[in-house]
Order: structure tokens, then sequence, then C-alpha cells
């Protein structure tokens, strides 16, 4: 997952398994195909990352609530977090094969959401025109529009009366917090468990024993 975040589970990592059930998990982490088994552990990941953008986070504690600014320029002028367009969260594939399953996703900004800008608490960072000699955004403390604004650019458009501030620049970003999308190993470690341990009773009754 080139530029975004990704996990990585395998067989290996679970040592709950091999020290509850050492007969069976010496079958797993000996010879097999495990390639059906990393399968449903892709299975068991995404389905957390869906229940986590679902409940905006609330299976890491909850994400921080959006400012008023950030809800300014959005799309659709929602606050659902880190669900304006949807397309962060259709980011996120799964990949498996016989030594390990792999959930994540390529898109850069999901590693800006994942880990925060660097700083505790987050650091801001400047922000300088690219293709005009002007920055323009919405913010809760500019001018009220006179008339409706589109950035062509962009295909936005906002109505007249919304907060705006035009300025060449550069401004400060108050940074991004930390929005922790991708499950660890101990967040899912019942779920591989109990997915682990009905595998091996399924090897073991395939191979007779």
């Amino acid at each position: 997952m080139p530029q975004g975040i990704d996990m990585e589970i395998s067989v290996r990592g679970l040592r709950q398994v091999q020290q509850l059930f050492r007969r069976m998990a010496a079958r797993a982490s000996g010879g097999g195909d495990k390639t059906a088994l990393h399968a449903r552990y892709a299975i068991i990941a995404s389905q957390w990352i869906d229940r986590n953008f679902q409940q905006q986070g609330a299976l890491v504690g909850g994400w921080k609530p959006l400012s008023r600014n950030t809800i300014l320029g959005r799309r659709k002028g929602s606050s659902v977090i880190l669900q304006d367009t949807g397309l962060l969260r259709a980011s996120f594939t799964s990949q498996w094969d016989d030594k390990a399953a792999v959930v994540g996703s390529a898109d850069k900004r999901s590693l800006w959401h994942e880990k925060g800008t660097k700083g505790s608490p987050e650091t801001p960072y400047p922000i300088a025109p690219k293709r005009r000699i002007f920055l323009a955004f919405p913010h809760a403390e500019g001018t009220p529009l006179k008339k409706a604004f589109t950035f062509p650019s962009r295909e936005r458009k906002f109505a007249e009366g919304t907060p705006f501030v035009f300025t060449k620049g550069p401004v400060m970003h108050p940074g991004l917090p930390r929005r922790r999308m991708v499950p660890t190993e101990a967040d899912l470690l019942p779920a591989l468990l109990r997915t682990t341990i009905s595998w091996l009773r399924e090897q073991e009754r395939a191979s007779g024993g």
C-alpha cells in the first residue's frame, strides 16, 4: 500500500493460539496452505474498518469532532467525520495469500489522518497559493459573500452569505489530529482467535485427526 497505511495479519503473529492450542497450532504453523484462513482475516479487518467509519471512530475511543471551519469547507456541509465524499473510506482494500492478509489504503491522505500531523497536540503547517495569486477559503471569521462563489478547478459552489477569506497567504493550517482508522492485531484478537481455532479444527477433520 504505497503512500498510505496498512496492517498485516498472519498465523505466526497469533501467539495466543499457539499457547492455548499447541497441538493444533503446530499444524497451522507448519505445512498446509493458509490462503483461506488469511482471506477470513482480511474480511474481519475490513469489517472492523467499516464499523469504525460508521461509528466515527467509536472503536478507537471516538474521533475528534470537525471544526466549524472544516464543515464550512465541505462539499455537502456535513459534520460526519472523514466521510465528506466517501472516497477515503472506499479506498480501503484487502489482499491475502498463503503468508498473510494485508488490509489498508493507498490514499496518501489516510496516513495523514491515521497518524495526525507531527507533534502533540497537532502541529500547524503553512498553506500557500499554488496556481493562483491568492487563497480563498470559507472561515467562520471571514466576510460573508455578497454573491455565490465557485471554485472553477474544484467545481465547488459556495452560497451567498458564506463567511469567506481571500488572502495572498500563506496561512497556517491548525494541523490534523490523529483519527485512527486501521485496527491493531489486539483490536481483532478475539475474532482472530475464534476464526483460527475454527480453521484449525476444519484442518483436523479434513486430515482425519
